[in-house]
């Protein structure tokens, strides 16, 4: 399974160094879209930071509602460290209600 990364410039150089080949800087919200649906049929999984899919959730959520299993998308900490969205997202479609998670 073939692993891909949109991201910013710092990760997609990260992930470079790795050995990943399917690597994108997104810059702008239009580019992830379009580097998402391009990916699609190539990768099993994209990875991107928190920020850049917080800046593209509607884009991730359309591309979701296509109902097709693959390819996962796993959203990341970028360097300024996780910023809880997802795990807060996840939360509060299973439960029904948001809960603030650092009180926990």
């Amino acid at each position: 399974m073939k692993v891909a990364v949109i991201a910013d410039e710092d990760t997609v150089t990260g992930f470079k160094l790795a050995g990943v080949k399917e690597a994108t800087v997104a810059k702008e919200g239009e580019e992830f879209e379009d580097a998402l649906y391009e990916l699609s049929d190539e990768v099993g999984i994209v990875i991107t930071t928190e920020p850049i899919a917080q800046e593209n959730r509607e884009a991730i959520e359309r591309f979701r509602e296509r109902g097709e299993v693959f390819p996962i998308i796993v959203e990341i900490p970028d360097k300024q460290g996780s910023t809880q969205t997802q795990l807060q997202d996840m939360v509060k479609k299973a439960v029904g209600v948001e809960i603030d998670l650092e009180d926990i």
